[in-house]
């Protein structure tokens, strides 16, 4: 399994695992469910910029090694695609921790 895949397993349970804490802080607020969330959602976020530097130091591996191969150029399209998919575990962690505290600050409004 590549170091990418694993990241984005982690992200995605990490995520959902917030999601799913912050859906049934939506439904019964508590104090222990929003003790939960904050170390879940500060976890998602660790294994979301985790994700983005593990994708960008591979991006930069594999332009290194076309140089160090005898390119003269950075090749712009695989520099740009690189960095474009190193972008998906943050957007997909970010997206989830935002739904997620969303139902948080519905939750909230019961719960005042």
């Amino acid at each position: 399994m590549s170091v990418g895949i694993a990241i984005m397993v982690v992200i995605v349970v990490l995520g959902l695992a917030t999601l799913g804490v912050a859906v049934s802080f939506l439904i019964k607020p508590t104090e222990v469910k929003l003790g939960t969330l904050r170390p879940l959602s500060i976890a998602t976020t660790f294994a979301s910029v985790s994700g983005l530097s593990a994708g960008l130091a591979t991006a930069l591996t594999t332009i290194s090694w076309q140089l160090k191969g005898g390119g003269k150029a950075i090749n712009a399209a695989l520099l740009t695609m690189g960095i474009a998919e190193s972008l998906a575990p943050s957007i997909i962690g970010f997206s989830l921790l935002t739904l997620a505290w969303i139902a948080v600050s519905l939750g909230m409004r019961k719960h005042i």
